[in-house]
């Protein structure tokens, strides 16, 4: 996770800031008050410690049962054997070897061994607990000098135990001196480094099934630093996605009782969005989108967006990337407002592809100047009874047909002050960059400020990108508008062709029109050249070599493979997979594909817009 070796590095800066003060301050000039001498010409008085060996009664001691040791050495060896008929079990101090050496020692030892008679019996009691449920209880009972051997229920796939007396492994082994104990033995999920992990039990045991309803759940976050880690809070869950709600590995949302922050964030939330990926077999495409959007300056908000571990009622769920919704909140898309009688004053979020999702005829248009497609409201809330369909819709409706229009019209001066430029172009490279399939129908987001222009973004919804979309045809497949240039588009990439030519130019409406504009194609090809370092970096978070400390299969190799572990999905065909990514059988042949494609495709811009690099 990027955000902890960010605070990492600000640690080590800071470590290294008071050692070069702490140096200054040694080397400053005291005057007539400075000591003559320094530190190293002083040598502290050595620390000693006594070891003392009890002998008790049943057994004997042999060796020096009264040493003296200096700090951080070793004492001698001591040895018990016990009396006919009786037997060694342990010291008092719980060790259990009869012959000992202590190492190391920076304290006082006074211990004595313990002797019983042979065959007497002790018992040990195991309690097996999965998620504060008792699976089994087992009293095992055996005699002194001998060990239980106790062998806990199999832990599903990517649990572990998690033992009370801190043993490791699979396995637990009881001597005497643990008699009449309770020993407890934890099945928990299987942690990994940098991995958040999130546990999910849903009120009635059942999976996610719909995407409509929600089922009260129990959330519990582990694995994810200092003060962010939280317990048994109350929640909602309910399924999420449209193409990808088809999918085994389903996408959900997550609606806390209360506003939470997760991993870090800035902002508390109720609602937090967990992608499955499951049709991009690299995992990353949204990651890397989401990345390259946040290093865009013209770009205000990107979703927060980090890994993390999915255990579903008891069973590993997969590897997950949890972002936060689109939507208004204070350090996200700050446009909240009232419901207000000026529409003009109020923030709006529309999405360009939802078809009245609320059935009420109020969320939402169709735009006769883009082909009729659907255009719907998510901010603000059309069920508030202040919400007024023949105000607020009929504003917003009559914004984007201006905008449109000014577009149609190639009237720039209107077009800059209707809409934020920067935005438009920042969101088009960045669409185009990734060949997004769903640019142009669907996932395509708008906000506009109160009072204020109309912006293009947030961005969201990649993993149709990068060659990963095997019904990426012609345009005639979907528009005939005239002023659509089907040169722009190569009819192959259905074939598996990798770098292709432009896509979002063509696709869709806004741009055909924008990039009509010379004032808009110069923009363009300024930020193309500007974002070289924004797109090498990219490159290199997608190394797979081991080179890059950060790169993405460097921090998530293990949480990847064993996702691929849990879905078995590589060398089989997922919807939208081309036939050559059908054919890459690994996570890291994936990524690979990913790096490759990524950097042709700059080339092919650069190319295509004459930008010399």
């Amino acid at each position: 996770m990027k955000r902890k070796f960010h605070k990492l590095i600000s640690l080590m800066l800071a470590m290294l800031f008071l050692l070069s003060a702490l140096t200054a301050c040694g080397n400053s000039s005291g005057g007539d008050d400075e000591p003559e001498g320094t530190l190293n010409d002083f040598e502290a008085t050595p620390k000693y410690y006594s070891l003392v060996y009890e002998n008790s009664e049943n057994g004997k001691l042999t060796g020096e049962l009264e040493q003296t040791v200096r700090a951080g050495e070793n004492g001698s060896k001591v040895k018990a054997t016990a009396n006919k008929g009786y037997v060694f079990v342990g010291w008092s101090d719980g060790d259990t070897g009869a012959t000992r050496t202590d190492k190391n020692v920076y304290a006082d030892i006074k211990v004595s061994p313990i002797f019983v008679k042979s065959g007497t019996a002790f018992s040990v009691t195991y309690e097996v607990r999965m998620d504060g449920k008792v699976l089994e209880t087992s009293k095992l009972s055996g005699k002194a000098g001998k060990k239980i051997e106790y062998v806990p229920p199999e832990a599903p796939f990517a649990y572990t135990y998690k033992w009370s007396d801190g043993t490791l492994g699979a396995k637990h082994s009881a001597s005497y001196l643990d008699k009449g104990e309770k020993i407890i033995v934890e099945i928990v999920p299987r942690s990994l480094n940098n991995i958040p992990t999130i546990e999910i039990y849903t009120e009635d045991g059942s999976g996610i099934t719909t995407k409509y309803e929600y089922t009260t759940c129990r959330v519990t976050l582990s694995n994810a630093g200092d003060g962010e880690n939280f317990e048994n809070l109350s929640a909602q869950i309910r399924g999420r996605g449209n193409s990808s709600w088809n999918y085994p590995k389903k996408g959900f949302k997550l609606k806390f009782d209360k506003k939470q922050s997760m991993l870090g964030s800035d902002y508390a939330l109720k609602n937090w969005v967990f992608i499955s990926n499951y049709g991009d077999k690299s995992l990353i495409r949204n990651m890397m989108a989401y990345d390259m959007s946040a290093a865009m300056s013209g770009m205000e908000f990107t979703t927060m967006h980090e890994f993390i571990d999915v255990y579903l009622n008891g069973e590993y769920y997969g590897l997950f990337l949890l972002c936060d919704r689109i939507d208004e909140n204070e350090g996200r898309l700050n446009i909240e407002t009232p419901i207000s009688d000026n529409p003009e004053e109020m923030g709006y979020i529309v999405e360009i592809g939802m078809t009245d999702r609320l059935g009420s005829g109020k969320d939402g248009w169709t735009e006769d100047r883009d082909k009729n497609r659907s255009y719907s409201i998510s901010y603000p809330d059309v069920d508030d009874p202040a919400f007024k369909t023949e105000v607020h819709l009929k504003y917003i409706e009559d914004y984007f047909d201006q905008c449109l229009a000014a577009l149609s019209d190639q009237n720039w001066e209107k077009i800059c002050e209707l809409i934020d430029i920067d935005s438009f172009v920042d969101y088009y490279i960045l669409q185009e960059m990734f060949m997004n399939k769903d640019c142009f129908w669907r996932s395509v987001h708008f906000y506009k400020k109160p009072g204020g222009k109309l912006y293009a973004g947030p961005a969201w919804d990649f993993d149709q990108t990068i060659g990963n979309a095997n019904d990426l045809y012609g345009l005639n497949q979907y528009d005939a508008t005239p002023d659509c240039d089907i040169n722009f588009v190569d009819n192959v990439h259905n074939s598996g062709k990798k770098e292709g030519s432009l896509w979002i130019a063509a696709a869709n409406t806004w741009y055909r029109r924008l990039l009509r504009n010379e004032e808009f194609v110069k923009l363009v090809k300024a930020r193309l050249r500007s974002i070289e370092p924004i797109v090498n970096n990219l490159l290199q978070l997608t190394k797979t070599d081991g080179s890059v400390d950060n790169a993405y299969y460097t921090l998530y190799e293990k949480a990847m493979e064993r996702n691929f572990q849990r879905w078995q999905i590589m060398g089989h065909q997922v919807w939208p997979n081309t036939p050559i990514l059908r054919e890459i059988d690994t996570v890291k042949g994936q990524i690979d594909y990913v790096n490759d494609w990524f950097a042709k495709r700059y080339l092919v811009l650069c190319d295509w817009y004459d930008v010399k690099l």
